[in-house]
């Protein structure tokens, strides 16, 4: 086995890992999504960020399983055949749609921003437009590749390429699509993803331009004798327009991380005329990944929002704090356990892993209770002139009290951070949409 049939047969194997772990990550953002859908699927970003979820899972399971859709026989060990072949090349180009969903989130993002859309408007007029295109372009392009016999083997995967395989090298044998077949490739793939490129680009460089205008503005007015309420205002919309950005911008280049590939064995195909095996291979590698990134990007505002506010957690308690889904009172079941285990430890003396309560604190405050129960009594008992005694104020301890103040509180702080996959990681909000932002919070 030669280096090129090694490298092949990696690009064919590889994908087995990858594509799990995307749909993992993919798989872990649908189910949050679900789990909290009262609230999350009222949000355009988080349908956006659902359909292409869907897409990614459906693209990575094809990658997956190359090694059994790719035909057997030609100088790799794989056990598929022409019809699977057909198969794979269909799903890899329905799948193209998880990269269109890119473009769209960029725009959701600028128009939310740049041009102070509302949810509703954008729900209303673009949203039903952008999944229609996307979602029956690519479908289109996928039945009419089956149909017409457009997906072929590759050296490394079945997609749009002259069939059957290595005829531009047989004079013998006769080629399908020898001349069209990458004009089919440039308006089913290639064009979309540079349209992406371009509206990607274009769309975070105005969002960035924006944010560092209104950061400038609000340094101007911080010298002036602006009142308090006034520069509070423009602070927040300052802090949640650098959030959306943020947030747009790793989107963005788990894009370019996985999809760049593509467009680079394009052009190298296109100028040179041959398959490079090694981009072969980290197209196989990287394009399958993008949901893995996602989950990381979908997670890390709730995730430090909780980290804030529950310093002492580890790695592990946070990640399930932010896929997770709430209990009947729409709070996270790790929480509550957390909680109940912190109050079960104090009521028993035992050192709390979470809050540290021991038993010495315990006793400690309740000699000081039970003082304060006899202080209260002399009092009573010197002050009363009337025949009938007054009742007595007795302050006990009780762990009851504590669970139900536990419970009120974190009722109000988690109140608002049912949204991880919020674009606005310090828990800041846009003073634009405040209106807008129902039981998200």
């Amino acid at each position: 086995m030669n280096t090129a049939t090694r490298i092949r047969t990696a690009g064919i194997y590889i994908p087995l890992l990858t594509g799990t772990l995307s749909v993992i990550g993919s798989g872990s953002i649908l189910y949050s999504i679900w789990a909290r859908r009262s609230t999350k699927l009222k949000d355009p970003q988080h349908r956006i960020l659902g359909m292409m979820s869907i897409f990614d899972i459906l693209y990575s399971i094809n990658k997956a399983l190359m090694f059994l859709t790719y035909p057997a026989g030609l100088g790799v060990p794989t056990f598929g055949n022409v019809a699977t072949c057909s198969l794979q090349g269909f799903f890899t180009q329905f799948g193209y749609a998880a990269g269109s969903y890119n473009l769209v989130l960029s725009l959701y993002y600028f128009l939310i921003i740049n041009k102070g859309m509302k949810k509703e408007e954008f729900s209303r007029v673009w949203e039903k437009v952008l999944h229609g295109i996307v979602v029956i372009c690519h479908l289109s392009f996928a039945i009419v590749g089956v149909a017409i016999g457009l997906f072929n083997p590759t050296p490394g995967f079945c997609y749009i390429t002259p069939g059957p395989y290595d005829c531009k090298n047989d004079p013998n044998v006769p080629c399908r699509f020898e001349t069209t077949a990458s004009y089919f490739y440039e308006a089913f793939a290639q064009g979309w993803i540079q349209l992406a490129y371009v509206v990607i680009i274009v769309t975070n460089l105005l969002i960035w331009l924006f944010v560092r205008r209104q950061e400038k503005e609000m340094e101007k007015y911080k010298t002036r004798s602006v009142a308090a309420e006034q520069l509070s205002e423009m602070e927040k919309k300052s802090s949640y327009a650098r959030s959306v950005f943020v947030q747009s911008i790793l989107y963005v280049g788990a894009f370019f991380l996985s999809w760049s590939w593509a467009t680079i064995y394009h052009l190298v195909a296109w100028t040179t005329g041959k398959s490079v095996p090694w981009i072969t291979l980290l197209i196989n590698t990287f394009l399958p990944l993008q949901g893995f990134f996602n989950a990381f990007i979908y997670a890390r505002p709730r995730y430090i929002r909780l980290k804030k506010k529950n310093g002492h957690m580890g790695f592990r308690q946070l990640i399930k704090l932010v896929f997770l889904p709430d209990d009947g009172r729409g709070r996270s079941t790790v929480a509550n356990q957390d909680r109940n285990s912190t109050l079960r430890n104090s009521s028993t003396g035992e050192v709390g892993s979470d809050r540290n309560v021991s038993k010495k604190d315990s006793n400690m405050f309740k000699s000081f209770l039970s003082s304060l129960n006899r202080k209260n009594n002399r009092e009573a008992s010197n002050t009363s002139v009337s025949v009938t005694e007054p009742k007595e104020k007795t302050i006990t301890w009780s762990d009851n009290k504590p669970a139900q103040e536990a419970d009120e509180e974190e009722g109000k702080t988690e109140e608002g951070e049912d949204t991880n996959g919020d674009v606005s990681p310090e828990g800041s909000s846009n003073p634009a949409v405040e209106e807008e932002k129902s039981e998200e919070g």
